[in-house]
């Protein structure tokens, strides 16, 4: 079974004022055969940056392994990205990481436009009748940023711009994507997948149609991973 191992410590020096924020914080990472998406993602959680990227552009699933000591986010995108298609654009706490000979995003907005633009989202999930849905996928399209609804199907989002879309997927429910347009509270309710009228049938762990189960069945089990992780920030 692999091990991710990842430990970081994010700490900013204020020693000159004038100096942007991605010169001030200083990171500590290690991290052992994780995808590209975890460790954007824990960067975000544990900073103020923000990530904005497209996944027909960058491979989030590509494993990578990273490690630096009280170094800027500048080498930790270096050990990520170099040798591959992408690049990246730092904009104090906005970064875009883009591919080679891309236009796909424009030139980003100083930081105080940014922060007048983008704001926290929040709302409530429910099925077709109203009843609350917990689980439910929350995120932010081309994002990391992202959660899931709570036992009472509710979810708050901070930093979402405001042309921003949500993404809202649960299974076996239609998937649903919302246009933010400014708004600070979004509800919305999932409907049902249509299954179609051929008969399902319970096999103890799962279901399948009638029509599929031509054969025997067999279960196989598959060893599941452990993820470690924990962070602390001063």
């Amino acid at each position: 079974m692999k091990l991710l191992s990842f430990f970081i410590l994010v700490s900013a020096i204020t020693t000159l004022a004038a100096t942007s924020y991605s010169q001030q914080a200083k990171f500590n990472i290690s991290f052992s055969n994780a995808t590209v998406r975890e460790v954007l993602q824990k960067i975000e959680d544990s900073s103020e940056f923000i990530f904005l990227y497209s996944e027909k552009s960058v491979d989030v699933n590509r494993k990578v392994d990273v490690n630096v000591t009280n170094q800027t986010i500048d080498v930790v995108l270096d050990q990520m990205f170099n040798g591959t298609k992408n690049y990246y654009q730092i904009k104090n706490r906005q970064i875009a990481i883009l591919e080679k000979g891309s236009t796909e995003f424009p030139m980003m907005s100083n930081e105080r436009e940014f922060e007048q633009q983008s704001h926290s989202v929040s709302g409530k999930v429910t099925d077709s009748t109203g009843a609350p849905l917990p689980g439910v996928s929350v995120a932010v399209k081309g994002t990391t940023n992202g959660t899931i609804t709570d036992a009472d199907g509710k979810y708050s989002l901070a930093k979402v711009a405001e042309n921003a879309i949500l993404q809202f997927s649960f299974v076996g429910m239609k998937p649903q994507e919302i246009l933010v347009s400014g708004k600070a509270t979004i509800s919305v309710t999932l409907v049902d997948e249509t299954v179609g009228i051929e008969e399902v049938v319970a096999i103890g762990y799962g279901t399948v149609k009638k029509s599929d189960l031509t054969g025997s069945v067999v279960r196989i089990d598959m060893a599941g991973k452990e993820m470690s992780s924990s962070i602390s920030i001063s």
